[in-house]
């Protein structure tokens, strides 16, 4: 079987870190046979450095938009510049916080870095100092956009912020070449938004590198957490959800186990047979 695993909340907790049953789960569907390919939001530079980048045969990133397998690079794809400045300047005349994401990593606005910050790395924690996870964290909040400009990159990802009502009046239109992904689950009240080109998506990332690879589709499985795994989850043959996902992901899952910090990654793929 294909294995895709998402990073955080399916193998990974921010805190912890990179699992050590993640780890022995790996290695033993490795020995049973098994593909493993790594399927996340994260660009290749925002990876932590505790992931064990050497047990997996390929990688899908970005959400679709970078994939590779034994090295070989099959997709890359970037947001065109001008649309990308479109947005981002409706969000600078909104006050709305964003965040640019690269192939290197992630540029943020100073609103976006106390969010990153505070929200999703929980850097305001009192264990932040001692957690290993943070140790080995990729993510910068003091990156700023200013430096993604001087150095002139280009975009895969574009994340924000907006309030209720900005979003209620917030459009992609379909010239723009754009998906949307909407995150209704953060504790701010906020709605938490990611866009990337047309087709970039976990769905359509793990089609084509099963394609790639030679497998049919029903013998795969995606493994995630999160909203950004819907498409992945409709994809694959089947789809195991964490028990710390949403109500709603998890309903769109074949099988469901335990919480990612409980183990749930190894559990998961030893109730279903695989290791």
């Amino acid at each position: 079987m294909v294995i895709f695993a998402d990073i955080d909340g399916t193998m990974r907790e921010y805190h912890l870190g990179f699992l050590p049953s993640s780890a022995k789960a790996l290695d033993k569907a490795k020995e049973n046979g098994h593909t493993l390919i790594l399927c996340t939001g994260r660009s290749v530079g925002m990876i932590p450095s505790d992931v064990p980048l050497e047990k997996f045969d390929g990688m899908i990133c970005g959400g679709g938009c970078y994939l590779s397998y034994k090295g070989e690079v099959i997709r890359n794809d970037f947001i065109d510049d001008r649309i990308m400045m479109k947005y981002r300047d409706w969000f600078d005349r909104i006050g709305a916080p964003y965040a640019l994401e690269t192939y290197e990593g992630m540029f943020l606005t100073p609103a976006m870095s106390e969010v990153v910050a505070k929200g999703l790395l929980r850097m305001d924690s009192p264990d932040a100092d001692d957690a290993p996870g943070l140790r080995a964290e990729k993510i910068d909040p003091a990156r700023r956009v200013e430096e993604f400009d001087r150095r002139g990159l280009h975009v895969s990802k574009i994340s924000f912020c907006l309030e209720p009502e900005q979003y209620a009046r917030f459009d992609v239109p379909d010239e723009d070449g754009l998906s949307l992904i909407t995150f209704n689950d953060a504790d701010d009240g906020r709605v938490h938004c990611e866009m990337v080109g047309r087709g970039c998506d976990k769905g359509s990332a793990l089609v084509q590198m099963t394609k790639f690879i030679g497998a049919d589709i029903s013998d795969t499985l995606m493994a995630g957490d999160s909203m950004n795994d819907a498409d992945a989850f409709r994809a694959a043959g089947h789809s195991l959800c964490m028990g710390n996902g949403n109500e709603a992901v998890r309903a769109l899952a074949d099988h469901v186990t335990v919480r990612c910090e409980e183990d749930g990654f190894y559990k998961g793929l030893a109730d279903l047979g695989l290791i």
